[in-house]
């Protein structure tokens, strides 16, 4: 290859990649439910089961290959997530018409397309201020990686030839950008930035070098969800209509038949707002990627979200998600007001963080010290309840809601309250 570039690498889900025990996860099929005494109950419900659908595995490349075949038909027609006015497309599409003039398969055109860009369009090398807009890398024909795959989808578009954006790594260089093209009913690598070209399907000659982590637009679509590739998964980012309790579905099936399982969910745009309880099955891996829940951003109505107990990636206790590496709660849901956390020895640094809408916070039976900038950023925070013989280091508990107060108890009640 002979040019590359170097950015920020985009990071995959840790959630990815950790295993854990189930030693805090709610019991087998069997949910906490809190009563006004403050203790707990049991109440069943029924977990999204394994529907034996195919699980993506192996590099990045052979698991985007295997969701290729069966993508929504539209996917590929639809325009990537780039900046471009109708009056700028219609400009390049009048350039690109001239271009393929005489071309008559997609073929020929995808290869006059292509070649004009790998020999008109330049590497900024300097890395000096540009932009990576098509239209303005059609206007400059400088860019990096990025600009090359904005500039070959649009001009592929204005043709009607099926190509995705995709972005991943460029291994061993870093974070890179490149295309997937559909011409003559076959797919084919497309990496404009370094004139390399590869069939889809022949993934063992490009597997160790293209990663690709994620992919622009919704590769399918229901009555119910939509579906990307993103966190090296399928990811579930849109769901239209579901009960006040929801299930996240185990597997989505493709045109072609085939059941591929969901490993992420992580919602690109607002869930409907009647969604107040969330259930999660085995499958589910991860929640977001670069740091980004969409749970977050998207899901204002959510109460409560609960894992099944045979996740080994993520789960859940008192309706909060945690991954099975670390007792920090990883997703607290956007409607709660008491968190009450799950046992650990020692509450560090950045435990209870930015969490906005929590106005109460349950210190668990067992926790031998909180130390300091453990509980932060939390502005409606008032009242920590606390075991007496935990420790608290100086500034445990900072920036938080002017009246807040620590409030000393155990299983007996209430000791003293302390005021900071």
């Amino acid at each position: 290859m002979k040019k590359h570039y170097y950015i920020i690498s985009l990071a995959l889900a840790a959630g990815m990649f950790a295993s854990c025990n189930s030693e805090f996860n709610d019991t087998d099929a069997i949910l906490p439910i809190e009563n006004t005494d403050n203790t707990v109950t049991n109440q069943t419900r029924n977990f999204p089961q394994d529907d034996g659908a195919i699980k993506l595995k192996g590099e990045a490349a052979e698991m985007l290959w295997q969701l290729l075949p069966g993508v929504d038909d539209a996917f590929p027609k639809r325009r990537a997530g780039y900046n471009i006015t109708d009056q700028q497309y219609q400009t390049i599409k009048e350039f690109t018409d001239e271009l393929v003039v005489g071309r008559t398969t997609e073929s020929q055109k995808y290869r006059a397309i292509y070649n004009w860009i790998t020999k008109n369009i330049k590497y900024n090398t300097e890395l000096q201020h540009y932009s990576n807009d098509p239209y303005d890398v059609f206007v400059n024909r400088i860019c990096v990686c990025q600009g090359y795959a904005n500039i070959l989808n649009v001009m592929l578009h204005t043709q009607g030839i099926d190509v995705i954006n995709v972005n991943g790594f460029l291994n061993p260089i870093g974070g890179h950008a490149w295309n997937y093209v559909r011409h003559g009913g076959i797919w084919w690598v497309s990496d404009p930035t370094n004139a390399y070209e590869c069939k889809a399907e022949l993934v063992d000659n490009y597997k160790k070098t293209l990663s690709p982590v994620s992919a622009d637009g919704n590769i399918l679509e229901n009555e119910e969800y939509a579906f990307d590739y993103s966190n090296g998964c399928l990811n579930l980012n849109t769901v239209k209509v579901a009960d006040d309790v929801m299930m996240v579905p185990f597997s989505a099936t493709f045109n072609n038949g085939v059941k591929i399982q969901i490993n992420s969910f992580c919602p690109t745009e607002p869930i409907p707002e009647n969604i107040k309880e969330i259930y999660m099955g085995t499958n589910i891996s991860t929640l977001g990627g670069n740091g980004i829940i969409g749970l977050n951003l998207y899901a204002p109505s959510v109460e409560m979200v609960y894992i099944d107990p045979a996740n080994t990636f993520l789960r859940s206790y008192a309706g909060v998600v945690y991954s099975c590496y670390s007792p920090e709660p990883l997703y607290v849901p956007t409607a709660m007001t008491r968190l009450e956390l799950m046992p650990a020895e020692v509450l560090e640094k950045g435990h209870v963080y930015r969490f906005d809408n929590i106005e109460e916070l349950v210190v668990p039976q067992g926790t031998k010290r909180i130390e300091a900038w453990a509980v932060e950023y939390c502005p409606n925070l008032k009242v920590a309840y606390v075991p007496t013989d935990t420790e608290i280091e100086e500034n445990a508990f900072t920036r938080l809601h002017s009246t807040f107060k620590i409030i000393r108890q155990d299983q007996t009640g209430i000791k003293d309250v302390k005021a900071n």
